[in-house]
């Protein structure tokens, strides 16, 4: 067995990922997934994911409070008051 040294580009938590996935790929029949269609279908909405929370973390840590949806808010106590009846 090779010792692979990390790489920035070539040998790093990504590519192992990457080949991690295209390996149970191969052993299902399917067909590898290319670098631009993992990071579309897998790191970018996390990464939207992780975003919004930050975002709302900074405004929490800023301001001691957050304002969110209404809609959410309205959704939120009218299945309270559902379950309360």
């Amino acid at each position: 067995m090779e010792l692979l040294r990390y790489d920035e580009h070539h040998h790093n938590c990504y590519t192992y990922a990457l080949a991690f996935i295209n390996c149970v790929l191969a052993a299902q029949g399917k067909q590898p997934m290319s670098k631009s269609e993992f990071t579309e279908r897998f790191v970018i909405p996390q990464t939207r994911k992780a975003s919004k929370y930050i975002t709302v973390y900074q405004e929490v840590a800023e301001n001691y409070f957050y304002i969110g949806d209404t809609l959410d808010q309205e959704k939120n106590n009218s299945e309270e008051d559902t379950l309360l009846h």
